[in-house]
């Protein structure tokens, strides 16, 4: 009987060791492979979170059917010198609301995202990163942006302005993966409306080329026309 219960110690103790000697194995690989899923989680919910931005962005102002004439009105002389722009406040406060709640609800909508890495990236070679059969990994994501409207002005011609109002969106959220909880954060910038802005057209311009030698154009200071 005694014998017996010194086996059945024996095993139990046996069975213990090779169950901690596994479970050190298995930490000290997912040690070794975790900045590797780290890297890899992080460029996926990265590129997803800027997918979601852009298919806000497009769903809102397409849904809106947003022009340009529905977010800036443009004020002019009896000349057709443009002397002011204005913004719809209310316009754009609306969409920049609906393009941050539109980005949430698509994240939000699987509630785990796969991520698959190849066994030959783990071994840092570059002979095997990208080979082998692939290993499962699930992650969740959550987002939320804060959206804003810019405007950039660019010359298009003579007395010729292309104005273009850009939305422009800070995204923070969560990642978690196996043993991993922490932020993520991207930028994202789209162009949400443009027009070219065309005021009076001069009597008259000056050309002026010069060679590698000469400095004429850096010595004329007036550029206007003459009567």
């Amino acid at each position: 009987m005694k014998r017996r219960r010194r086996c059945e110690n024996a095993f139990l103790i046996k069975t213990a060791a090779v169950l901690l000697a596994v479970a050190v194995l298995l930490s000290v690989v997912f040690y070794k492979m975790r900045p590797v899923i780290l890297r890899y989680a992080e460029s996926a919910a990265e590129t997803l979170l800027l997918d979601a931005s852009n298919k806000a962005i497009l769903d809102i102002l397409s849904e809106q059917n947003v022009s340009y004439n529905d977010i800036v009105s443009l004020s002019r002389e009896e000349s057709g010198r443009v002397t002011s722009l204005e913004t719809d406040i209310v316009k754009i406060n609306s969409l920049k609301s609906l393009i941050s709640n539109r980005l949430s609800g698509i994240i939000s909508e699987n509630e785990y995202y796969d991520l698959y890495i190849p066994l030959g990236t783990f071994f840092s070679s570059t002979y095997t990163s990208g080979y082998g059969p692939k290993i499962h990994f699930k992650m969740q994501l959550t987002a939320t942006a804060r959206v804003n409207f810019s405007h950039e002005f660019k010359a298009a011609g003579i007395n010729q302005v292309l104005h273009i109002v850009m939305v422009d969106m800070d995204i923070s959220g969560s990642l978690v993966i196996t043993g991993y909880n922490g932020g993520i954060s991207v930028k994202n910038q789209a162009m949400a409306a443009q027009t070219i802005i065309v005021g009076t057209t001069p009597e008259a311009f000056t050309n002026v080329i010069e060679s590698e030698q000469d400095n004429t154009a850096g010595l004329i200071n007036d550029y206007g026309a003459v009567h």
